[in-house]
């Protein structure tokens, strides 16, 4: 008899909510439209398609004509769209409620415009945990896709994974289809006959077999090089042939036309996972050298493949340890979730809802070779949508809750007023973690602390020669000269903390992070009381050193656009004292070199990327976002000022990543026994 094998190929389309519109149709010119119109011409070869739905809504905005040709292949049976998460949330994040609601609304979504009801779904990022069976069965899915890796690592071999088993959870049963890595490899980065000879290794007689290949459509003509080999040279139009050619041996077929032909393999409970890729990135650096260091041993020794699916990396979830600025949205996300679900009013519900599905969408959460959390404006994109759902609920009242926000053992402050929300932080200073303006639903403080990243170590090996390789292959930078900026903070980067210099600060040591200090208050328990009446709210925090009492208040007014935070020192030694004293506020407006982005010190503009040194009573921010912040200073000070950049991976390369301002503010405080120093700073946002 002869051998024959399915195939199976699905394209997952994705943009982050947030992503800029100049981005989107890039991709769109040369990833989704060619790939499209190119299986347009092939209504015999069946292919899966999974687009996000933020995704969905744009291409239906500004390219109707797209979606009429995507409705023609869905009638003819070519497309079997493939649902999700709405905004592509990874669902184990999320309330449980979510799961099932943004998965209903992407299958309600994909029946309204093409007449399917989708019967599988991608998951984000493929990450996998065992509850979501029972959460996506209840949503009406009945198969899901995962990485190969996941099924190796419960001792099954490469020969068991050509057809899809079942799971199950409190008795509900969900299919499971293991993706190749070695397809992902191969496509399309290899010649097509490396494909066809990989099939027919594994090819049956019982034509029972299929090989799945589901990957990111944006390497289909986005990823570096791939346009050219995909479509100018012809790699695709090959890879088409080829199949056809050996169409007694492979016979591509959608997922769910094959699961009607073919009974599962067995049942199976897999554990937590994500491709191999993802559970190394979200490893701590040095974790990661180590595990690099044991695949390299292994490779040498010929162990590799033997030992490869029990050498595992992470869990997703610890992303949200590794990075204090990923945990800080997703803790707001539940935070926001929780006083949305205790809104009264349903119509009010459902349109807060819709933000804060938009405030669950991945990308921001996480970073690997994807630029992720490193790119503030998806940062942005997360706490514009998340505030949003706030001003739905928000009435004129000055509140504050008090209780462990991030879940790491201390309580957090959060201060309400119909302009602001404050979040502090007492175990660090009484610090802010965020400062959120509701009238432009903006998080004033968006800023990522400097940190040390694994493939830091691959600046020495960039090279120019990256064509034809894979984007988790190459190690090209955007500009020269990166490693000159790779500076790391000494912890996360919040603002209003106090720092006690051992000397008057030096720009260059501030910009470093190397600065020799007697104090940095982000390391102190501060004290607080607060204080509220019907206009107004005031938090005073208070830390006792040596010879010195701090206090800082933070006021904030029921009906005023302003901040007043006041300072007070008081010497309570013995004898007089002289502080070399500073505060520091970091502030991200997000484009660092545009005319309309600028310092205002006096009447001379600086970009937003400028270093400098004023003597100032006062500086504003201007920003082509609609936001002009001005600080007024009762006392003046010597204003330090230097841009916050990381050095970070995209799928370019090596790359600059502007990431906000920091701006200290220095004062030479003498005391004799007994007295004080107090300065008042009020910051108007409009």
């Amino acid at each position: 008899m002869t051998k024959s094998i399915y195939f199976s190929l699905g394209i997952h389309n994705h943009q982050p909510v947030g992503n800029f519109d100049f981005v989107i149709e890039r991709a769109y010119e040369m990833s989704y439209k060619p790939l499209i119109d190119f299986f347009f011409k092939y209504p015999d070869f069946p292919i899966n398609v999974h687009f996000s739905g933020f995704l969905l809504l744009w291409l239906e905005r500004n390219h109707p004509e797209y979606f009429e040709k995507l409705k023609i292949m869905a009638e003819r049976g070519q497309i079997e769209f493939v649902s999700g998460g709405f905004y592509e949330p990874i669902l184990p994040i999320i309330p449980d409620k979510d799961k099932v609601q943004q998965i209903k609304k992407l299958n309600k979504y994909i029946y309204d415009k093409f007449g399917q009801i989708p019967k599988g779904m991608w998951l984000a990022e493929r990450v996998w945990e065992p509850h979501l069976v029972k959460y996506i069965v209840e949503a009406g899915i009945e198969y899901v896709v995962v990485d190969d890796a996941h099924f190796f690592s419960v001792g099954l071999k490469e020969e068991d994974l050509f057809g899809y088993y079942l799971m199950e959870e409190q008795g509900y049963k969900l299919a499971v289809f293991p993706i190749s890595m070695k397809l992902r490899y191969l496509i399309p980065f290899a010649d097509p006959e490396e494909t066809i000879t990989y099939l027919d290794k594994f090819a049956s007689e019982d034509k029972s077999k299929i090989a799945l290949l589901f990957d990111d459509g944006e390497k289909f003509g986005l990823w570096p090089d791939t346009y050219r080999t995909v479509y100018e040279e012809g790699w695709l139009e090959r890879f088409v042939s080829k199949i056809k050619e050996n169409f007694l041996l492979v016979t591509p077929v959608n997922l769910y036309a094959y699961m009607q032909r073919v009974k599962p393999k067995g049942r199976i409970y897999l554990p937590t996972a994500s491709y191999r890729e993802m559970m190394e990135w979200v490893l701590f650096p040095e974790a990661q050298k180590e595990l690099e260091e044991l695949v390299e041993k292994l490779k040498t020794e010929n162990l590799w493949d033997k030992f490869s699916p029990y050498v595992k990396g992470g869990f997703w979830r610890n992303f949200l340890a590794k990075y204090d600025e990923s945990n800080q949205m997703q803790k707001k996300m539940l935070y926001v979730w929780k006083k949305v679900q205790d809104s009264p009013n349903e119509e009010v519900k459902e349109k807060a809802m819709e933000e804060v599905f938009q405030g669950q969408a991945n990308d921001a959460y996480w970073h690997g070779i994807f630029g992720g959390l490193y790119l503030p404006h998806l940062r942005t994109a997360i706490y514009e949508h998340l505030i949003k759902a706030e001003n739905y609920l928000e009435n004129s009242e000055l509140r504050f809750n008090i209780f462990d926000f991030d879940c790491d053992g201390n309580d957090e402050i959060i201060v309400e007023s119909p302009f602001f929300n404050l979040y502090l932080s007492p175990n660090h200073g009484g610090s802010v973690l965020e400062w959120d303006f509701k009238t432009k639903a903006f998080n004033l403080t968006n800023v990522l602390t400097r940190r040390k990243e694994a493939y830091h170590s691959k600046l020495s090996y960039v090279t120019s020669e990256a064509q034809g390789k894979s984007i988790h292959e190459r190690w090209t930078a955007k500009e020269e000269g990166l490693e000159n900026i790779l500076f790391y903070d000494n912890h996360r980067r919040v603002s209003f903390t106090e720092k006690i210099f051992e000397s008057e600060p030096v720009l260059e040591d501030l910009w470093k992070d190397s600065s020799r200090l007697e104090v940095d208050s982000f390391y102190e328990n501060y004290d607080y009381e607060i204080n509220k009446d019907e206009n107004k709210i005031r938090v005073l925090f208070s830390g006792v050193f040596r010879g010195f009492e701090l206090c800082k208040s933070y006021i904030l007014y029921k009906d005023k656009s302003f901040v007043d935070v006041v300072y007070e020192i008081k010497n309570v030694s013995e004898t007089p004292i002289s502080l070399n004293f500073g505060w520091e506020i970091n502030l991200n407006f997000l484009a660092p070199n545009h005319p309309d982005y600028y310092f205002l010190i006096g009447d001379q503009k600086y970009p937003l990327s400028s270093f400098g040194i004023e003597k100032v009573n006062n500086w504003k921010i201007f920003s082509g976002i609609g936001i002009e912040l001005e600080c007024v200073l009762d006392v003046e000070a010597s204003l330090y000022r230097y841009p916050i950049e990381t050095v970070s991976l995209s799928e370019e390369g090596f790359e600059r990543v502007y990431q906000g301002s920091a701006l200290i503010h220095f004062y030479k405080v003498d005391l004799l026994v007994g007295s004080t120093w107090r300065t008042t700073i009020r910051f108007w946002v409009k």
